[in-house]
């Protein structure tokens, strides 16, 4: 997959583009179906699938106040787009220049001028333009006057329920992985580096992988089921993210315990997928007490993941 993060490009760079744009934070069901559409019309013809994006996400740019937790950061938005089969994806970084270009004037200039697609797919709720006034409607009275086509995807329900971003993000904000999950189309992941820790776990006979995070959405804490990629092998394990309140901690960990790996971690990169919750995170009376609870998470770990 190509990646443009700048604004040098131009209509040559492209070569009969069919285009989505979108903020496209989580990727999830909704968005694939949208994206799934754009690869279907861009290899009917040998056209190149096209996804247009933002960076920052424009809310964070207009209302910093607001502080909206990223469910795809912009390597993990990186790495789910190449794996869907994206041709290019462009990083719009958005400007004070690009929130205050009307709907038509973003389509002319940056859309039709730069880009020049034969089609542009969009979801159903896709607002665009100086105070999201431009509607799919409206985008799509623009495509006839300027000569392209435009497809709006409609909504994509899970159990009754219209899938979307905010409430992905409620379900992961309170724990409830499984059901963010079904959402996604995926389990949710972080991506992380191993660091040195307290190296607790060691000494209770179950040593973890301390990771250092960097993103803004963090599940609630507790024990969770995950699936860790290591150097492109999949192993299955445990996630505890907490404060170890039976130590006295005070600052939020990620700590990651594999079942059947074997060697050093310090340094390498993990990719953590959450499966399941097993419970909250709590305080045990005992150092005992607590590894007999880790016993316990273990063993229904593996039952879920079994079951997976």
């Amino acid at each position: 997959m190509r990646i443009i993060d700048d604004l040098t490009f131009t209509r040559e760079d492209f070569s009969s583009p069919v285009v989505t744009i979108g903020n496209y934070d989580g990727l999830h069901l909704g968005h694939q179906a949208i994206i799934k559409r754009v690869i279907e019309l861009a290899r009917d013809g040998k056209k190149e699938a096209v996804v247009l994006t933002f960076e920052p996400h424009p809310v964070k740019f207009l209302h910093p106040e607001l502080q909206i937790p990223l469910i795809t950061p912009y390597r993990k938005k990186m790495m789910l787009l190449e794996q869907f089969g994206v041709d290019v994806t462009i990083n719009l970084a958005f400007t004070e220049d690009i929130a205050r270009m009307s709907a038509k004037e973003f389509i002319q200039e940056i859309v039709q001028r730069r880009i020049a697609p034969c089609w542009v797919v969009v979801g159903f709720n896709f607002t665009f333009g100086k105070g999201r006034t431009g509607t799919p409607q409206e985008l799509n009275k623009i495509g006839e006057e300027l000569g392209f086509g435009v497809e709006i995807i409609p909504p994509h329900t899970v159990a009754g329920e219209v899938v979307s971003s905010t409430r992905i993000r409620e379900l992961i904000a309170r724990g409830d992985i499984r059901e963010a999950n079904r959402m996604l189309g995926s389990n949710f992941f972080m991506l992380g580096k191993v660091i040195h820790g307290h190296a607790r776990g060691k000494g209770l006979g179950f040593p973890t992988a301390n990771l250092e995070i960097t993103q803004d959405l963090y599940p609630k804490e507790g024990v969770y089921a995950a699936t860790v990629i290591v150097d492109e092998q999949t192993y299955d394990g445990v996630v505890n993210i907490g404060t170890n309140p039976t130590f006295g901690d005070e600052k939020l960990a990620v700590e990651v315990f594999l079942f059947d790996y074997h060697g050093d971690l310090y340094g390498k990169e993990l990719q953590v997928a959450l499966v399941d919750k097993l419970r909250d995170e709590q305080t045990f009376p005992s150092v005992d007490a607590l590894v007999r609870q880790i016993g316990q998470d273990i063993q229904k770990a593996k039952e879920i993941l079994r079951g997976k």
